[in-house]
């Protein structure tokens, strides 16, 4: 008697359809259907001598590609099937011969992965998506339309109890993944996002209490005092740690600026700078404008003459802030430029901060200080001092004006707070 024929069949059937709706149920049913009327099997007699003759006699009748379609429906049924009935394996997993996926080689996979990375706003949040994409289904070896909650499960217990990964990497990994799930489900309505993230009982990481930390102004002159402005590298370092302090830049962007982001008139003696590939996208803008004035703009030239004086020729792919060596002849710390086209990386930056804030006994109880708390310095001071919302806003290139309000909750003053006007507090 075929499978689908006994009580047993019928009962897991109807509750693996269950998971399909209209036209797409119907397909399912018609093809499973098919195979075990083909021989009139029993679930433990699907072997590979009846897959390979089945395939044949498809073969007669269909493409390789429709052939290839009804292997993949049923290769879906069986693996549903070895989770309920006991002792039964899916022959098509354990058989090349008839595995139908291809994983990250196929070309629909390539092809929405192009599509989703092509929306990103910045260079190292696409690389950062492709890499945590391309490893998750080079690991699972499945198509697209594979992939399901199982899938999910399995791979949140390999990066646990195999890679050893703690819970707020892993849930950073899904964080990427789930983003490129919903941007496929966006684009293919047959296709449903497997992941939810409640049903992965994973700790939810918090932000190191330093990323949310703000620097008095007391605190921001005294760790500016810390650098020796006599040197060369003392110059580079003044110039950008005034640019994250005074413009709330981060480390990327800091690091990311070149010669060709630079007007080449200054207005007002005043220069405008374009910060580019910025994180946010404020306003969808594929970039957003500074301009340098005062005490940065003077830091950030006597930065520029610096490195005219060392003889280094610029050009537009030259980066702003270059990395220094040590000469061992002359015995001290010179411009390296041999990396001149290479930025410094965001490692050197937090470097630099570090550096400064641990001369200037800077701290936080039970948090490493870092340089977005420099960037929230930076807004929080501009929002104690009456700048604009909006403003903020489109300096520290916000998307959603909702992330800028915190720097308005941070800016309370003690001369003029609201409790000062209850009458019960007269």
């Amino acid at each position: 008697m075929a499978f689908l024929d006994t009580a047993k069949g019928q009962k897991l059937f109807a509750k693996y359809l269950a998971k399909y709706k209209g036209g797409s149920q119907r397909v399912y049913r018609s093809e499973i259907q098919q195979f075990f009327d083909f021989k009139g099997l029993d679930i433990n007699q699907v072997d590979a001598a009846a897959l390979h003759e089945y395939q044949g006699h498809l073969a007669v009748q269909h493409s390789p590609a429709t052939t290839k379609r009804k292997f993949s429906i049923l290769n879906n049924f069986f693996k549903f099937v070895a989770t309920a009935v006991k002792g039964f394996v899916n022959p098509i997993e354990s058989l090349d011969t008839f595995k139908t996926h291809k994983g990250a080689a196929s070309d629909e996979f390539k092809k929405y992965l192009a599509s989703f990375l092509a929306e990103q706003n910045t260079k190292n949040t696409r690389r950062s998506y492709e890499n945590q994409v391309k490893l998750f289904f080079t690991w699972a070896g499945k198509d697209l339309a594979e992939i399901d909650i199982q899938a999910i499960l399995a791979y949140r217990d390999h990066l646990r109890n195999e890679k050893r990964h703690k819970d707020s990497t892993i849930w950073n990994k899904f964080v990427a993944l789930n983003r490129f799930f919903k941007f496929v489900e966006r684009e293919n309505r047959k296709f449903k996002n497997p992941i939810f993230f409640k049903g992965l009982k994973l700790i939810f990481p918090k932000k190191d209490k330093g990323y949310y930390s703000v620097l008095s102004t007391a605190e921001s002159e005294r760790l500016l005092k810390q650098v020796n402005k006599r040197t060369a590298i003392g110059k580079r370092d003044y110039a950008l740690l005034l640019l994250i302090l005074v413009y709330g830049l981060r480390a990327n962007e800091v690091a990311g600026l070149r010669h060709k982001n630079l007007e080449r008139e200054r207005v007002k003696g005043q220069q405008k700078a374009w910060i580019v590939d910025r994180k946010g996208k404020f306003q969808n803008r594929p970039k957003t404008a500074i301009i340098l004035s005062g005490r940065a703009l003077r830091a950030f030239d006597d930065w520029l003459d610096t490195v005219g004086r060392q003889g280094v020729t610029v050009d537009g792919e030259t980066p702003v802030f270059l990395p220094f060596i040590y000469d061992r002849n002359n015995q001290e710390l010179v411009i390296r430029r041999d990396r001149k086209h290479q930025p410094l990386s965001v490692k050197a930056v937090e470097n630099v901060v570090k550096k400064y804030l641990v001369k200037a006994k800077i701290s936080r109880e039970e948090a490493t200080l870092s340089p977005h708390a420099l960037r929230h310095t930076a807004f929080t001071m501009l929002a104690q001092e009456g700048v604009k919302l909006q403003d903020i806003q489109k300096l520290a290139g916000h998307q959603d004006i909702n992330t800028t309000m915190i720097y308005v909750h941070a800016a309370q003053s003690y001369d003029d707070h609201p409790g000062m006007h209850n009458p019960l507090n007269r």
